[in-house]
């Protein structure tokens, strides 16, 4: 007799079941252990694998590394990728991370902004996942699992972006809509094709004419006439997508929402909740408060902060001041 006709051969078992009864049994259990094997290793990929980073070295990488080393803390249940972007030609530096190459610098009337913002760009054919977040090298985030409680809460309330706001003491930059210092996106409902970080410096002519040193204008009209018309790095994005849905993070800002001055030529953001005089770094560290760190809460709780090194004179003890505050928050981060 054939192997395959003694595999079926039928014979009865005291029990009543037969060889054929055993085989099928046998093979469906075999099936469920897969079923469930494979759909155990999608949830694994899912979890450890649902966010891409892209942020940008250039100059000193500790801060950077000081990131990497507390985002990992943070989220121990997940493996981001995390795409570097070595825009220094840093020929020393080292990460476990994927490193990309620095991007070329063209000549353009905002050559910093724009030599960031392409190096950005040049990581975006790299991503792999379905949420995505732009994250500048000193800014930290404090909340416990944050990958994971930022991403369901994107989902829970259907938003394209998430994210930090330019700081309101940086008056002439867009208001109220995510930046790109920590800027989150669901590419599920913004296609990654369709992200353009490039700054559009110079290129309207009312902004030429405010801007030009020869219009002598008294220094606080050009600053009011100033409010949120630079076209920095995100602000192509700010203006296509400002009406999806998208959630910010509230800054501190020690000052009072004046009451009858517009929006358009109000230092200060006018409108509900866009900051808050509440601090933590005010009593955890008199060093960074002094110094200009920019600190951002979300749902009443402290998230992050922001060294901003760039646009202010950085203090030489501020990476000493940042380890201690770091360690210093850490037990204790919600």
């Amino acid at each position: 007799m054939s192997a395959f006709g003694q595999v079926i051969q039928i014979s009865t078992f005291g029990s009543g079941h037969t060889n054929l009864d055993f085989w099928f049994w046998s093979y469906k259990s075999r099936l469920l252990v897969l079923v469930i094997q494979i759909l155990t290793f999608g949830l694994f990929i899912y979890t450890r694998a649902m966010l891409s980073i892209i942020s940008v070295k250039y100059g000193s990488s500790q801060w950077l590394e000081k990131n990497l080393e507390l985002v990992q803390k943070l989220n121990p249940n997940h493996s981001p990728q995390w795409l570097i972007v070595n825009n220094d030609n840093d020929s020393g530096f080292r990460s476990s991370y994927q490193i990309l190459p620095a991007v070329a610098r063209e000549q353009h009337n905002d050559k910093g902004s724009y030599h960031h913002a392409a190096a950005i760009m040049s990581a975006l054919p790299e991503v792999k996942t379905r949420f995505l977040l732009v994250l500048d090298h000193d800014f930290y985030i404090l909340r416990q699992n944050w990958i994971t409680t930022v991403t369901q809460q994107m989902m829970a309330r259907d938003l394209a972006f998430f994210g930090s706001v330019w700081h309101p003491k940086w008056t002439y930059q867009y208001r109220y809509f995510p930046s790109v210092h920590c800027f989150f996106v669901d590419l599920e409902k913004v296609a990654i094709t369709d992200l353009n970080f490039l700054p559009a410096m110079g290129t309207h002519w009312l902004d030429n004419i405010i801007s030009h040193p020869a219009l002598p204008l008294p220094k606080n009209w050009r600053t009011r006439l100033q409010i949120g018309q630079f076209r920095d790095t995100g602000w192509r994005i700010y203006q296509r997508f400002k009406k999806y849905r998208f959630e910010s993070l509230i800054p501190h800002l020690n000052a009072t929402a004046p009451r009858f001055i517009p929006e358009r030529l109000s230092l200060i953001p006018t409108k509900a909740n866009a900051f808050t005089r509440a601090s933590f770094l005010a009593q955890d560290s008199s060093f960074a408060y002094q110094n200009g760190w920019e600190e951002f809460f979300w749902q009443d709780q402290p998230f992050a902060f922001h060294l901003r090194r760039v646009g202010r004179n950085p203090q030489t003890d501020e990476y000493h001041e940042l380890c201690r505050l770091l360690e210093c928050y850490q037990p204790t981060i919600p």
